[in-house]
């Protein structure tokens, strides 16, 4: 075997490595786990980067980083963030900007350590953590559905200071609703759009589009009955809130999903998964629609006329960001034919060219785009399932934003495919 691989082999006995082997699952784990606990402290950020802490101190204690492409892009990407910030201009926008930086080290951390401790930290458990994630997103709009107008006040919001909660972002952040409740002028009636627990309902329809196709993978590999039920009842759940969200990207992107892993199947000529996720995908489509789904969207683009904004909110954005092509601008800033929407909004690809430039956007997609085509073969069908959501998130980053739980899905899903892309991976049954 290679010096690369997991393993040695002594006698024909396989060897794990054991400087790899010291690194525990735990951290990451907890990022995923922890999650429901952080969220109600006001505290995921700051969990992130006390666990990043750790993460990084067994990496250098027993200098077992592992470096494969995909790594280096990401890595390169941010370095470049760090003198983008000498374009900020205001206390308030460097507060932003460390938030995001902040992020960007956190998931960044996450992702090369679970590349390295892929003995211990198996595709599996990554897998429950991830699903785990996606059912208590299914809670949280739930909860919004049946509590629309409540607002958490978490321990860390209390102890911020007025000037700060007054920002509506760092009051949604940190004071987050359960539901957006919408009433948009003329509209014969209010929208309730679940949130929680994100701070806006975008943000929660990228979260199930982005770990639908986690929960269905954890379904393949499921060894016991339990588990299955679970993600079944999860899927009949997360019906009411996804419908009531109207989120046409997050429907497009489900339906984005389901079609590649069926074409992909069906190449591969395995009849079974094709059946059971076309049957999936057509009852959950009937029961969407027939419970007004298409007219629901219809009403609220028509007292919304949202895509008019956005389409307005690109060009300002692109035609701001050639004149700072390099830095861009550290973070959004107030739009100008917009007052109330950002520049360097409505969408993680604009938030990346305006705040980084086209050089940090151009790394980012490097990594998203390189890794999502070098992990292209995924050979089982688990290891299919979960390479859909790189090939959503590629396509979704252009209209939504990535909040922390987001992009370190992303992240996750993309160091356990590139260590199986490059043999680091134990193997594991399920597909």
């Amino acid at each position: 075997m290679t010096s690369s691989e997991v393993g040695t082999r002594r006698g024909g006995a396989a060897v794990v490595d054991d400087v790899h082997d010291a690194l525990p699952a735990w951290p990451v784990l907890a990022l995923l786990w922890g999650f429901p606990v952080f969220w109600l402290l006001g505290a995921t950020v700051i969990a992130g980067v006390a666990l990043t802490v750790v993460m990084l101190s067994y990496l250098v204690h027993h200098r077992a980083t592992r470096l494969v492409p995909g790594v280096y892009a990401f890595t390169a990407f941010v370095i470049w963030v760090v003198p983008c910030v000498a374009m900020i201009d205001s206390g308030a926008r460097l507060l932003g900007y460390a938030y995001r930086f902040s992020i960007l080290l956190i998931v960044g951390t996450a992702f090369v350590y679970t590349i390295s401790a892929g003995v211990r930290l198996t595709r599996r458990q990554i897998v429950d953590g991830l699903t785990f994630v996606w059912l208590f997103t299914i809670v949280g709009g739930l909860l919004g559905l049946m509590f629309p107008e409540a607002r958490l006040s978490t321990p860390v919001g209390l102890l911020l200071p007025e000037g700060l909660t007054g920002n509506d972002y760092v009051r949604d952040l940190f004071f987050p609703p359960l539901a957006e409740v919408q009433h948009p002028f003329g509209s014969p009636v209010d929208f309730v759009r679940p949130s929680a627990p994100f701070p806006y309902a975008n943000s929660w329809g990228v979260a199930i589009v982005l770990l639908t196709p986690v929960a269905v993978a954890c379904f393949l590999q499921a060894r016991r009955l339990a588990i299955r039920v679970v993600v079944v009842a999860g899927l009949v759940a997360m019906i009411a809130p996804a419908l009531a969200t109207s989120n046409r990207g997050m429907f497009a992107g489900l339906v984005l999903a389901a079609v590649y892993v069926i074409v992909r199947l069906v190449a591969r000529d395995r009849a079974a998964p094709v059946l059971a996720i076309a049957a999936l995908a057509g009852i959950g489509a009937t029961v969407l629609i027939g419970n007004g789904l298409l007219r629901q969207i219809s009403t609220r683009q028509q007292y919304g006329d949202s895509s008019g904004t956005r389409w307005s909110l690109y060009q300002e954005t692109f035609e701001r960001t050639l004149q700072s092509p390099l830095l861009g601008y550290g973070a959004p800033r107030p739009s100008a034919s917009e007052p109330l929407i950002s520049a360097g909004t409505q969408g993680y690809v604009w938030m990346l060219m305006f705040s980084f430039g086209f050089v940090g956007l151009v790394l980012f997609l490097t990594f998203l785009w390189g890794t999502t085509l070098r992990t292209w073969r995924a050979p089982g069908d688990v290891d299919l399932v979960l390479h859909s959501v790189l090939v959503v998130a590629s396509v979704i980053i252009v209209i939504y934003g990535l909040d922390i739980m987001q992009l370190l899905s992303i992240m996750l899903v993309a160091a356990v495919l590139l260590r199986r892309r490059h043999g680091l991976d134990p193997i594991e049954t399920g597909g």
